[in-house]
């Protein structure tokens, strides 16, 4: 069981996201569950900057993460002026396995318990078990 902790940091950009998502992951001692929230936050991230931002990197996107009892809570805003949609596909077309963009919402989907897109903001949550 994990201790109720929620923590803020603000992006612009997308340049060393690795790294900073390593820093979150450490500082909330997920190592063990590492690959999966790197992946979703890094999906959600990339999405912000592209779709919500238009990739203006003097735009921020706002990430909060919140771990409680055995999940993590994670919100990425954009700070764009569209009202996107969450639509995910079931299924990726076999010719679009490979393609550079398109899968980022249906990776999040894979890997999380829930996602939702409400007010310009990616809210998802992940089971820790």
């Amino acid at each position: 069981m994990y201790n109720k902790t929620t923590n803020e940091v603000i992006l612009y950009g997308i340049d060393n996201i690795s790294e900073k998502l390593d820093g979150i992951i450490h500082s909330l001692n997920l190592e063990k569950q590492c690959f999966e929230i790197k992946l979703i936050m890094s999906e959600a991230i990339a999405n912000a900057f592209i779709h919500g931002n238009n990739k203006d990197k003097d735009k921020p996107i706002i990430v909060e993460f919140k771990l409680e009892n055995d999940f993590i809570n994670i919100s990425v805003k954009d700070t764009g002026k569209e009202n996107l949609t969450l639509k995910t596909n079931k299924e990726i077309d076999e010719d679009d396995i490979l393609s550079e963009g398109g899968r980022g919402l249906f990776i999040i989907s894979a890997y999380t318990d829930e996602a939702e897109f409400k007010d310009g903001c990616l809210i998802m949550k992940k089971s820790l078990k």
